[in-house]
């Protein structure tokens, strides 16, 4: 008789296969008592209970439905079943083609009626038993995470296989990678960055794509933080390699539903993706198109063009002018530190109250050092102590998103200096945060394009 061996392990943590070869021992040795040729179907760690599917176990039914097997071998009936519903597709299949079922405590004879009862029984306990198990490991598992414990597996970026002590090379990367993210940096450009420091992903040891950085920065556990099922539970045994703050304003942003993912045009130009169509006026998105009009060497114009229509056609290079000069210009104003106060804070209306008393009271300790009531000691030492008090002000009032993005610009003594030296992804962060784009039609004639062709309303 021709035999179907059939091996399974639910889970082989170290990857030695050692229960399946217990299992091979036994059942082959049952194979030459009977005189049976055999073929081995082996799913190692996977498990029955799951209902993840068994490559080995499907093949082998696929091979009883053909006819090249007479019977199945297996250590127990649980190795070949966990679910009765699985139970009773195997008991038809085997009915049909007469096939014989032999276990190492046993034969079960699925054409009768007491062999049917008992594999039902038998295959009734054993999910019993998985489900039992099941809690069993879920409720060991909680108790891990509340306790901040480390959940095992795979090595993450930023720590060593404990999970507990942090690889500073790869934690300094990933600090870095957070301040860039928050700048405006983007996934790809992230990616490139890490993988041009010698660095590869901790699971697999491959270099970094967009993918494979957002997998790392949304884990929560690099902010010190326990997680169970994508929920926090609590903080963590081991160090933050960044702070709660930063981690969950960059989660905030790689998981915004609204975020563009477009990493074609979007990327290589300044406003594909971001600019609007004045003429459909419903969110449509303008893209990036050489078709068109030619220079005199005949190199093809850089326009913008409606995703959808042909109604609106604008060229590039003016529309980038005309939207980088406002941001220039809005980023060197007086006010532009306004730019990095979160409007939304619930306390916002009583910090500035405090920042503005703070202000007054540094002007008033000038005007007294000028007439002559204050030392120059006394005004520095109350200078100082005002100062560090506005600075916590300032701190509490910042904008968790724009503050990294616009810091630099907004203290800048050159602000079109510093734009015209970022990177383009920056850039193009920088204007989405502080303004929707929507671009209107070219006025008729040959005069130059009107200011007001290119619409910026200011964002909240």
């Amino acid at each position: 008789m021709r035999a179907g061996v059939y091996l399974r392990q639910s889970r082989d943590t170290n990857g030695t296969g050692l229960a399946v070869a217990r299992q091979r021992e036994d059942c082959l040795k049952l194979c030459r008592e009977r005189g049976w040729e055999h073929t081995e179907y082996v799913d190692n760690d996977i498990s029955a209970y799951s209902g993840k599917r068994r490559p080995a176990y499907e093949q082998m039914l696929t091979d009883i439905e053909a006819g090249n097997l007479d019977a199945v071998v297996a250590w127990d009936l649980d190795r070949l079943h966990r679910r009765p519903v699985e139970l009773e597709q195997f008991m038809e299949l085997a009915d049909r083609h007469r096939i014989a079922l032999a276990t190492f405590s046993g034969d079960t004879d699925l054409s009768t009626d007491n062999g049917r009862l008992f594999a039902r029984i038998k295959g009734a306990v054993a999910r019993a038993e998985g489900e039992r198990k099941s809690a069993r490991q879920k409720r060991a598992a909680l108790q891990k995470a509340e306790l901040g414990q480390p959940s095992g597996g795979p090595r993450a970026f930023g720590y060593e296989r404990d999970g507990v002590t942090v690889r500073e090379t790869e934690a300094e990367a990933l600090r870095q990678a957070y301040a860039s993210l928050l700048a405006g940096r983007s996934l790809v450009g992230l990616g490139r960055d890490l993988n041009a420091a010698g660095f590869l992903t901790a699971r697999l040891g491959k270099p970094f794509n967009h993918s494979s950085v957002r997998a790392v920065l949304v884990n929560a556990r690099n902010a010190g933080l326990r997680s169970y099922r994508g929920e926090i539970v609590g903080p963590a045994a081991w160090p933050a390699i960044v702070d709660e703050d930063s981690w969950r304003a960059a989660h905030a942003l790689l998981t915004d539903s609204s975020r563009r993912t477009n990493r074609t045009t979007a990327r290589i130009w300044l406003l594909g993706g971001l600019a609007l169509c004045g003429v459909c006026d419903d969110g449509t998105q303008m893209k990036v198109t050489y078709r068109g009009e030619r220079t005199r060497d005949g190199t093809l114009v850089r326009s913008y063009k409606c995703r959808k229509f042909t109604h609106l056609t604008r060229e590039a290079s003016w529309v980038d002018w005309r939207v980088s000069e406002r941001v220039i210009a809005r980023l060197s104003r007086d006010d532009a530190r306004d730019l990095l106060i979160d409007e939304q804070l619930p306390d916002l209306g009583e910090l500035r109250r405090e920042s503005d008393t703070l202000r007054l009271r540094l002007e008033q300790l000038a005007e007294n050092f000028a007439d002559g009531t204050l030392t120059a000691a006394q005004l520095k030492a109350g200078t100082e102590r005002l100062r560090s008090r506005l600075a916590e002000i300032d701190a509490k009032m910042v904008h968790i998103d724009r503050a990294p993005l616009l810091a630099d610009l907004v203290a800048a003594k050159d602000v079109r200096a510093v734009w015209e030296n970022l990177r383009l992804d920056r850039q193009r962060a920088i204007i989405d945060a502080l303004y929707t784009v929507i671009v209107m039609k070219r006025p008729v004639g040959r005069g130059a394009p009107s200011l007001d062709s290119v619409r910026m309303e200011a964002k909240t």
